[in-house]
């Protein structure tokens, strides 16, 4: 009995899927409009304005390239053992 494995290709990125990569979520935006909501002294009457600007940051903020620094390779250092005889 021969078996044959069928190799599925991912589809070709579009640019409908590249752009809503970096969206945030509904969920995200609710809980970012919730504290923006608090900053304000939770006074009601806002809430369409503070879901957009919530939107409107973290938008901006996924579109920014990360300036979290890359992990780099392994040191050439040598580490000090203290249980090494020296």
């Amino acid at each position: 009995m021969s078996s044959k494995i069928a190799t599925l290709q991912a589809p070709p990125a579009t640019a409908k899927t590249v752009g809503t990569a970096t969206l945030p979520t509904d969920d995200q935006i609710a809980m970012r409009a919730h504290e923006i909501f608090l900053e304000r002294g939770a006074a009601p009457g806002s809430e369409l304005e503070d879901w957009l600007r919530a939107e409107r940051e973290l938008t901006a903020a996924a579109a920014k390239p990360s300036d979290a620094p890359k992990p780099s390779g392994p040191s050439t250092a040598q580490r000090a053992n203290p249980r090494s005889p020296r």
